[in-house]
């Protein structure tokens, strides 16, 4: 009881709650409610009304008191569960030992009741076992006396009554108990059975037809069943003859039995075999679709759904379904398949290696797809257990193809199929230069070349002796060895290839069919296209049908990809490229042609084409396929450098024949410029004549080497002729007088050198040529200015005894004059 004067109302008692505290209330809470009646009641700020603060003293004074109490009954309460909870724990704990005690004497009372029931069974056992060797000695004597009681019926009457209820009977044991009674017979009476007793003998071929007779109604019934699908009695009957005879009789009738099987010997289609057309897309290199038989495909469609048919069937009624699918497997592959794929094969090789090659390929894929998918099927349903029929599946798919996929047999013939497409182009093409290519000119040029380069490596071998040739070196004579190799191979092959062949066209017969001249006449890239695809699609046959030759076959296609084609063919049109150039460079020397076809410039462009795609080929089809090969890799590599290091010393010596026609023109050209051109006394509106024919041919040139070069091929024989005619023109203009007049003159022949360079839109060539009119310059000015024209621009550069050339041309020239007004020595 409270004795205070301000003692606290109904709405703060209900705050000082213990059950508030415990919840959650914070002080801060607490406060503000026990306030918010008291704050600023009835007060003015400003006036001050009076404020008696005594309410809130007390106020807060009980609080306080009733905090204090609140606090001592939470203590209490605190200690009051205390004790309840070690009252519990010690209940507890009496209760785990009481428990722990009971577990004890159970656990006692099994081990007892363990040892009682292990010394009844150590009695029991013995009788156990002797009690199923009397049941079993029982049952043999039965079985005994009825087998002997069987025998000695058939031996007298030829039958036996108990044993023939058997055979009719319709239940699943007694049709059992008849099939190994009938079996132990058959092995007693082949015991008793010898030459003295006719008798016996005799008793041994009544129950063998007995036994036969007995097969063969299971046999018919089995079939009745088979027609009703009646799974569950099938079963039965297999598995009766299976403890007869161990099934075999079952298991073929059951595999004959089938629509397939039975039409085995008429299941070759001929729809393939009939069609022509099929069989000239795929002899023609050109063809890039796949090679399918539509109706092997649909033959392997309808043998996949017969295997998953038969293989729930077999499922059902064998309770070992592996031999019964092992032996329905094999016939389809040995029966059917085979047929299939041998008639296609052999008729094959009558229309061509390549349509051999491409029709191998794509049965060995669309048969290994099937056989795959078979696999699959049976192992997902659980029927190829320890994987007996995973490996019956891939030996008879291989054996499908061995006689067509050993290394000696395929390969031959996959390069035999690439020899006769690059025989058939060589022998077009060269038909068209037989001339050019006779000289061997190039060639000559190029063995002079490695003649050089070896001679100058020896020297330096012999003068440190030991040193070895270097790698470059190395390499490019192996290359000319395997070349030289492969070549002389070709070479034989031709020669049996033309032995076998009609006589060819005449040259006559060529040159009038304009599609064949279009075709063969020059480097084709869509021929080039057609090789490299052959070699890919050669690729991708090696990796499926000769997987573990990969890298060796990929080294010999790529061999016969840059000796035979890339020689005989890319090499034969560098060859007459070459001839072409040295022919008109011998005409421009004489000065015997007043044109030039230049067409043979389209090999640079034709080329770079060719040895890009042959380099892709290479690169991303037949390098990857030596991966694991680091040695046939190197040498594939080395192959590769060698042949493009060809070809590009090839084109080198092309331009530089080229380079000297052009120069020679130019020469010959130039020679038409009279001594008397630049002194004149009046200025004429016509060029020079040798300006007026130089600007014709280089107009001339310029329009041919557009249409036959492009890109950096175009700018660099651009420049190099450009540069080649500057310095010809400088060394022209230190040749002829030139008075005031004549220097207009020669301005204007420079101006019309100038305007042709400026538009083959070259700046360094353009800025180069401004020389010229620097130094036509030093022909036009007053003496008195030529020594502050010759410190400016371009001519700042030369030396003072070439201006003194030049300048020394001027009719007005005078030794003493210049040296001593120009400075120049």
């Amino acid at each position: 009881m409270s004795f205070s004067l301000y003692d606290l109302d109904e709405d703060i008692r209900k705050l000082l709650n213990l059950d508030n505290f415990l919840g959650g209330h914070t002080v801060n809470d607490f406060i503000e409610e026990l306030s918010k009646d008291h704050f600023l009641k009835g007060a003015e700020v400003n006036k001050l009304e009076y404020l008696d603060p005594k309410p809130y003293i007390r106020t807060f004074e009980s609080t306080l008191r009733e905090l204090k109490r609140l606090n001592e009954d939470g203590e209490t309460r605190k200690r009051h569960v205390e004790r309840e909870v070690e009252e519990y724990e010690l209940k507890h704990s009496e209760n785990v030992i009481a428990l722990s005690s009971k577990v004890d004497r159970i656990t006692e009372s099994f081990t007892n009741l363990d040892s009682k029931i292990s010394s009844v069974t150590t009695k029991i056992d013995p009788l156990g076992r002797s009690l199923n060797k009397i049941t079993n000695s029982r049952d043999r004597s039965t079985e005994t006396i009825f087998l002997i009681r069987a025998y000695h019926g058939f031996y007298t009457k030829e039958r036996y009554e108990p044993l023939e209820k058997l055979k009719s009977s319709n239940i699943y044991e007694d049709r059992v108990k008849c099939a190994k009674t009938i079996v132990d017979l058959l092995t007693l009476a082949k015991k008793i059975a010898s030459p003295e007793l006719a008798k016996a003998n005799h008793c041994v071929n009544v129950i063998e037809k007995f036994s036969e007779t007995f097969e063969k109604e299971l046999l018919i019934k089995f079939d009745v069943y088979f027609e009703d699908d009646q799974f569950d009695k099938m079963r039965e009957i297999a598995s009766i003859l299976h403890q007869f005879n161990g099934g075999a009789t079952v298991v073929q009738l059951f595999v004959n039995k089938h629509d397939f099987m039975l039409d085995s010997d008429n299941t070759e289609d001929s729809t393939m075999l009939d069609n022509e057309a099929i069989w000239t897309k795929l002899s023609d290199p050109s063809f890039g679709e796949n090679a399918k038989d539509e109706s092997t495909e649909q033959l392997l469609n309808r043998l996949r759904m017969a295997i998953k048919a038969q293989a729930r069937i077999v499922q059902q009624v064998f309770e070992d379904p592996t031999p019964v699918l092992k032996i329905f497997i094999q016939r389809i592959y040995a029966q059917i398949i085979q047929n299939k794929i041998s008639a296609l094969l052999q008729y094959s090789l009558s229309v061509g290696t390549l349509a051999h090659v491409r029709i191998l390929h794509s049965l060995y894929v669309l048969v290994g797809d099937f056989t795959r998918e078979v696999k699959e099927f049976l192992q997902t349903n659980d029927l190829n257990q320890d994987d007996e029929l995973g490996s019956i599946l891939d030996q008879c798919n291989y054996d499908l193809f061995i006689e067509y996929t050993s290394e000696t047999t395929y390969f031959s013939r996959e390069k035999k199929n690439l020899e006769e497409t690059i025989y058939d182009i060589v022998q077009k093409y060269t038909s068209f230069h037989e001339t050019q290519l006779a000289a061997k000119s190039l060639t000559t040029k190029l063995e002079n070349l490695d003649n050089i380069e070896y001679n100058s490596e020896k020297l330096k071998r012999d003068q440190n002796s030991g040193r070895p040739l270097s790698e470059g070196v190395q390499d490019r004579f192996s290359f000319h060895f395997s070349e030289r190799k492969r070549l002389s191979q070709f070479t034989n092959f031709m020669k049996t290839k033309l032995s076998e062949k009609t006589p060819p066209r005449s040259s006559q017969d060529l040159f009038n069919d304009r599609e064949y001249v279009e075709k063969y006449s020059k480097l084709n890239i869509g021929i080039v296209e057609v090789v490299v695809k052959s070699a890919i699609e050669s690729i991708a046959r090696v990796l499926e049908l000769t997987p573990n030759k990969a890298p060796d076959f990929s080294l010999e296609i790529l061999e016969i990809l840059l000796f035979d084609f890339g020689k005989l063919y890319i090499g034969a049109s560098l060859e007459v490229a070459f001839e072409g150039a040295k022919q008109e460079n011998l005409h421009s020397r004489s000065g015997t042609v007043q044109t030039f076809s230049l067409s043979y410039l389209q090999s640079f462009g034709v080329t770079s084409e060719v040895l890009y795609l042959i380099s892709s080929c290479i690169k991303k089809i037949i390098l990857p396929c030596a991966v694991n090969s680091p040695n046939v890799r190197k040498r594939m590599y080395n192959l590769t450098n060698s042949y493009v290091s060809r070809c590009e010393t090839s084109l080198n010596l092309i331009t530089t024949e080229s380079l000297e026609m052009v120069a020679n023109r130019i020469a010959f050209l130039l020679l038409k410029q009279r001594k008397k051109d630049f002194v004149m006394d009046t200025i004429t509106e016509e060029d020079t004549e040798a300006c007026e024919e130089v600007a014709l041919f280089l107009n001339e040139i310029y329009e041919k080497i557009v249409n036959h070069l492009n890109n950096a091929n175009l700018r660099n024989y651009l420049i190099k002729i450009g540069m080649n005619f500057l310095n010809q023109l400088l060394e022209h203009y230190k040749k002829f007088p030139v008075n005031s007049t004549g220097g207009i003159i020669l301005t204007k022949d420079v101006i019309r050198y100038q305007s042709i360079i400026d538009e083959w839109k070259i700046s360094e060539l353009s800025e180069q040529f401004q020389l010229l009119k620097e130094i036509a310059n030093l022909f036009t000015v007053h003496p008195d200015l030529i020594n502050s024209l010759v410190t400016e621009g371009q001519l700042a550069n030369l030396k003072p005894y070439t201006i003194r050339q030049y300048v020394s041309k001027r009719t007005d020239f005078n030794p003493s004059y210049i040296e001593r007004f120009f400075s120049l020595k």
